[in-house]
């Protein structure tokens, strides 16, 4: 299939998605791609559950443990274990970009294309002492700006202070590496205490109509007061949001909602020194010399793909009958920016209403909207999607469904509620969810991280790149 078929400014429109889902069918005709969409949205499987409730913390009823509640019990105690508490009594006990030492394993003069070239990490702390425990967010990535080169390394955590970081050269002439301090453990740990503590770091505002009257009200996915609630809650998978009910308003009578960010952290002030810009993303490997990579004639030379991100837009191309529609992935859905609630639903029943076939294909992203909470409402999301996709390959095996993880983003951008760290938990539960489905994966969270683009919203040549490897599944 020839690139040209696809009309690039409307794809670099449409490619642009933090958290949404896309289906598009294909026919082949020649050689034109035809694509077709019919995707109806309502509120039909919220009908019998938006309705007033007078919790004091309103909790999704549940009369025992079922399997979606197990599995999310069991990724939290691994994530659990996996990030475990790392109290510290003063900042210079933290693990210190400065003071941390890396050693090219093996060092040699020139290095060949495809070699594999490891580097030990010691971490130290401010006061110069080896760490004694793992868990540092580091970020690797080697680079070649001549040639508008970039890829990621892979970081080995040996959980004693010690770190393997391998970087595998892909193309000839002069690479730079960087390795970047993005928090100290300690910081991890900071992080994951606080973001499983609270549900208020992002509130909702829903607008209720009253024939030519408007009213808004407090919402939010758990609400604690003893005033009335609206309840919009899907029964079958257990996903529930909230609104105060406003007086002799009916729940139904929400139609847009928008977001803005309270002034409320669950991090002490020792902690959140931490994350002070100066802190954050911090290079340990300032004092590296570029190294030099030859052709050398027995290699065979290695292509690199790279890709960006989808956005929320509708694209429609009617000289090649190409209609792609974007879905919103329901509460939470975090803008500043007043948006209509009128169509929303969950994404799992408009995928249980795709009839699938070898020429369907749908593209789901979750990730950045999730940040701010909990991780057990990205759990219970990507599970849902888990069985609802599990369903649609059941009655359509050969529909192709593409994953695509979410994006690196600014450094420096409030790690309390946005953090690539909270990102790169659900890119790693994400894959954990999905690794036993026939999915496709547009790993957008690499991707960025060889372009090093630090941005929720990366470049054109950054999407360009994701778009290529979109069709390569398609075509």
């Amino acid at each position: 299939m020839k690139i040209s078929i696809i009309n690039y400014k409307l794809l670099l429109a449409l490619l642009f998605i933090l958290a949404s889902w896309i289906t598009f069918t294909v026919f082949w005709n020649s050689s034109k791609l035809w694509s077709a969409l019919n995707l109806s949205i309502s509120f039909h499987y919220w009908d019998n559950s938006t309705k007033s409730i007078f919790p004091k913390i309103p909790l999704i009823p549940l009369k025992s443990l079922t399997e979606t509640e197990l599995r999310i019990k069991e990724i939290m105690e691994k994530l659990d274990q996996q990030i475990p508490p790392r109290p510290f009594d003063h900042v210079n006990t933290t693990s210190s970009a400065t003071h941390s030492t890396a050693t090219i394993l093996n060092p040699r003069d020139t290095y060949c294309r495809g070699d594999q070239l490891d580097i030990l990490l010691e971490m130290r702390d401010h006061l110069g002492h080896r760490k004694q425990y793992g868990g540092d967010f580091l970020r690797a990535r080697m680079s070649s700006p001549t040639l508008m080169a970039g890829a990621s390394g892979k970081v080995t955590d040996f959980n004693n202070g010690t770190y393997l970081i391998s970087f595998t050269l892909f193309w000839e002439g002069q690479v730079s590496l960087s390795l970047l301090l993005i928090h100290p453990s300690e910081g991890v740990s900071a992080l994951w205490r606080a973001r499983n503590q609270g549900y208020d770091r992002v509130i909702f505002i829903g607008q209720f109509v009253n024939g030519t009257s408007q009213v808004h009200s407090e919402c939010g996915l758990i609400l604690k007061t003893s005033a009335e609630l609206c309840q919009y809650m899907d029964n079958r998978d257990q996903e529930a949001f909230y609104c105060m009910r406003p007086q002799h308003i009916p729940c139904a009578a929400l139609t847009h909602m928008y977001s803005k960010n309270k002034q409320v952290s669950y991090l002490s002030k020792q902690e959140k020194s931490l994350f002070e810009r100066s802190n954050v993303g911090v290079e340990i490997m300032e004092k590296f010399n570029t190294i030099s990579v030859s052709k050398c004639n027995t290699l065979k030379s290695v292509d690199l793909h790279e890709s960006g991100k989808l956005q929320h837009q509708l694209a429609v191309d009617l000289d090649r009958n190409i209609n792609i529609q974007w879905q919103k992935h329901c509460y939470p859905l975090i803008a500043s920016m007043t948006y209509s609630v009128k169509e929303i639903e969950y994404l799992t029943r408009a995928i249980d209403r795709t009839g699938g076939e070898k020429n369907t294909i749908v593209v789901i992203s979750l990730g950045q909207h999730f940040r701010p909470f909990p991780i057990d409402v990205f759990i219970r999301r990507a599970l849902n999607v888990h069985k609802a996709i599990q369903r649609l390959l059941l009655r359509s095996p050969d529909t192709m469904v593409i994953i695509k993880t979410e994006n690196i983003r600014e450094m420096y951008n409030d790690a309390e509620r946005f953090s690539d760290f909270h990102g790169y938990i659900q890119y790693l539960i994400i894959k954990d969810i999905f690794q036993d489905l026939s999915v496709s994966i547009v790993d957008a969270w690499d991707i960025t991280i060889a372009y090093g683009t630090n941005n929720v919203h990366p470049p054109q040549h950054v999407v360009r790149n994701q778009i290529n490897i979109l069709l390569n599944y398609i075509c």
